[in-house]
């Protein structure tokens, strides 16, 4: 769904009434529970959920602040280029990091912006389809898994664009000229892509971990591969705007997705914890190979949407 505005009960925490709006990427379902946990404590607050791909919710921020009239109080997407050009200008506002527990390196920018559970890209396998699936990136170029595998389209989706940057930094560009040349297709979004893949319209996908784990609770013949040369560790940040109307419940929110009981729906829901000690998605390693995000620049894009033929 590419863009969906819900108004939903929120929990005041102590602040009454008020109202937070809310610019993400992440999946709507999944928002959605978090503010049903808020719902069934406080009612009585309302939150704006602006939701589609990071790069319409980024290209969505930018006419607001253009027009001098942002919106959000809360940012929450896989941009986090975007968010150092905002934190650069004096837009976001800096929260100590004080959760108990709470990884500091997780804490960017020293409070700008907050890493509230994390997120890998990861192969995934429609294990009716591949037999011995690839462990490594540069497996995916082997003869076998010719015509099997499929992406998201980085132009949408920010864990997508984080594939290319990382990818083509480390195995080179021309890791991607050679799985053009394996057949490998594009389609918009994860979602979109995970179904497919568990249809069995594709046998190989490079995507988001959590959500191959939440189509295989579906009952979906997949499987899970963390590379051994490193999953790719998206930076997926929540952070509190400088113009926000409710800046102290917009703390109070970021603070709840740090919490045991938001962390505890996290890992529910098929997403690794950032907080140490909190449960792990069921299935999934204790202990993940991660390679930190680049994010793809304007270049290195534009000579992947000119190799896949996008029309961006």
């Amino acid at each position: 769904m590419r863009h969906l505005v819900l108004l939903l009960p929120f929990l005041a925490l102590g602040f009454g009434q008020g109202t937070l709006t809310l610019y993400t990427s992440e999946v709507l379902a999944d928002v959605n529970a978090l503010v049903e946990a808020f719902r069934a404590r406080n009612p009585g607050v309302q939150v704006q959920v602006f939701r589609s791909g990071t790069g319409e919710v980024v290209a969505k921020l930018r006419a607001e602040l253009e027009a001098g009239n942002p919106q959000p109080d809360l940012l929450w997407f896989a941009n986090e280029d975007y968010l150092k050009e905002l934190s650069g200008k004096g837009l976001l506002r800096r929260i100590p990091p004080t959760v108990p527990g709470f990884p500091v390196q997780y804490a960017y920018g020293g409070g700008l912006y907050y890493e509230v559970r994390l997120l890998y890209n990861i192969l995934a396998v429609n294990t009716q389809r591949v037999r011995e699936p690839p462990l490594l990136w540069r497996d995916l170029l082997k003869p076998q898994y010719r015509g099997l595998l499929a992406m998201p389209d980085p132009n949408f989706s920010g864990a997508a664009l984080a594939t290319v940057g990382t990818l083509a930094g480390r195995l080179g560009f021309s890791f991607f000229e050679g799985l053009r040349e394996q057949g490998m297709r594009i389609e918009q979004s994860n979602p979109v892509l995970q179904q497919k893949l568990g249809r069995g319209e594709y046998g190989l996908a490079i995507t988001t971990d959590f959500g191959v784990r939440q189509e295989i609770a579906r009952g979906a013949p997949l499987a899970v591969v963390y590379p051994r040369d490193g999953a790719i560790l998206v930076p997926t940040p929540v952070a509190v705007t400088s113009w926000s109307k409710n800046p102290q419940l917009a703390v109070r929110f970021l603070q709840f997705l740090l919490s045991p009981e938001a962390q505890g729906i996290f890992a529910e829901r098929g997403y690794y914890p950032v907080i140490p000690g909190a449960p792990r998605p069921r299935g999934a390693p204790e202990r993940v190979t991660g390679l930190r995000a680049q994010f793809a620049d304007a270049a290195t894009l534009a000579r992947f949407n000119s190799l896949f033929e996008l029309r961006r």
